[in-house]
């Protein structure tokens, strides 16, 4: 699973791999943070789709947003 937006390199090495991206959306109204919630809806819709999810990208901080998220968020997402 990769961030939109999200460096160009997480794509292309899925590519290289033959691995399929599963994107999960960052939210630009919120400073370009992350949802778990938005993040557990494209893992249920990718496993929907019979995709074999086997990795989270999280960068933090951002790139390209530079947003950094919070102590709390990033346990949010540990326990999701």
């Amino acid at each position: 699973m990769i961030p939109n937006p999200q460096y160009p390199l997480y794509s292309a090495s899925l590519t290289a791999f033959s691995g399929q991206p599963v994107v999960y959306p960052l939210d630009e109204e919120n400073e370009w943070g992350l949802s778990v919630a938005e993040l557990k809806k494209s893992l249920d819709v990718a496993r929907g789709k019979g995709v074999d999810v086997r990795g989270l990208v999280v960068i933090n901080p951002g790139n390209p947003t530079g947003q950094c998220l919070s102590p709390d968020n990033m346990k949010e997402v540990r326990g999701s």
